[in-house]
């Protein structure tokens, strides 16, 4: 059975889109209950492992660099989000934020 990949793109977007929302609404209240950040962040590690899951069979089906790109782009927005959540739970847990410095291009 063929896999239809740009409809599977279509949909982890959408929940992508979703979830990023939903995290973009909660990150910023400063009384965030510490368990429903930590369930959202459950939330999101899940939905971006079923996304790397999702992108390792994309890349064995050896699809188009378009649809690979947009896969991409997805697996980066998982994880900003999975980073937005992890430095909410360390602010509430009074920690400073994790930071990244960029790789040198």
């Amino acid at each position: 059975m063929e896999i239809d990949w740009l409809a599977t793109l279509a949909e982890q977007g959408d929940i992508a889109k979703s979830k990023a929302t939903e995290v973009a609404t909660l990150v910023v209240k400063p009384e965030l209950p510490l368990e429903i950040a930590s369930r959202l962040y459950r939330d999101v590690e899940k939905g971006a492992r079923t996304f790397d899951r999702i992108l390792s069979d994309m890349e064995d089906a050896d699809v188009s660099d378009e649809r690979l790109q947009a896969a991409d782009a997805l697996a980066e927005l998982w994880s900003q989000l999975s980073a937005a959540l992890a430095n909410k739970l360390r602010e509430l847990q009074g920690l400073p934020p994790i930071t990244m410095s960029e790789a040198p291009h």
